[in-house]
């Protein structure tokens, strides 16, 4: 049984239609560690420890402060009492226009204080979206617009060669729900350790359980 610590980050598109999912997950927090670990046992490994944070992410140019809310890790299930304080603030509303800034949120992911570093640790991230993305830096010149943001091939190379530990890119896996007529599905496939879910357009994933999703983290989490 290989024991594994596991830092994960939750991208989760916080627009309106996303409703049904941000309380999908909010739902699931409660019992999250122990489902999320019973299916990895099953799978051949064992969390010996899970951080969690999440990302939520709308539009630059619509949502000012709310365009982009970073939370801190929390550690399961030490901290699930933050945890689910912190999931409850988070409501769908606002976005404007689809698309999103969601492949500045995968930076910000990309980025994270990942301390789950050991050759059989994972760093595992899981974006929620029933929307397009913007083409990243297209809101380059709205209000609060974060400098130093790279371009589609910056972004790329910031998931292949980290600038942490370079043993970092072998425990990276990454999860992409979101429609197929989308620019995620293209960058997916350039990002190894990357596995795109297909959903509808504009259901906020109404479509999944997020029991089967725990199943896709896991099994990505696994490998």
């Amino acid at each position: 049984m290989e024991k594994r610590k596991i830092d994960m980050v939750f991208v989760i598109d916080g627009t309106g239609s996303m409703g049904p999912c941000i309380d999908k997950v909010k739902e699931a927090a409660k019992k999250f560690y122990q489902k999320f670990n019973e299916q990895m046992i099953l799978m051949g490994s064992e969390v010996t420890s899970l951080r969690i944070k999440t990302i939520v992410f709308r539009d630059y140019q619509d949502d000012g402060d709310e365009s982009m809310v970073e939370s801190p890790f929390f550690e399961l299930p030490i901290d699930l009492a933050d945890f689910e304080a912190s999931l409850a603030s988070i409501h769908a509303t606002g976005g404007g226009d689809i698309p999103e800034n969601g492949l500045e949120a995968l930076h910000f992911a990309f980025n994270s204080d990942f301390t789950a570093t050991g050759l059989r640790d994972r760093q595992v991230i899981v974006l929620f979206t029933d929307a397009d993305a913007l083409a990243i830096k297209e809101r380059e010149t709205a209000p609060g617009y974060p400098a130093g943001m790279p371009d589609e091939t910056g972004l790329i190379t910031e998931w292949i060669m980290p600038s942490q530990m370079s043993k970092l890119s072998r425990g990276k896996r990454l999860v992409i729900y979101a429609p197929n007529e989308s620019k995620y599905k293209e960058l997916s496939a350039k990002l190894p350790g990357s596995n795109f879910v297909p959903v509808e357009l504009s259901t906020g994933l109404v479509e999944f359980d997020f029991d089967d999703i725990i199943k896709i983290i896991a099994a990505s989490a696994s490998n």
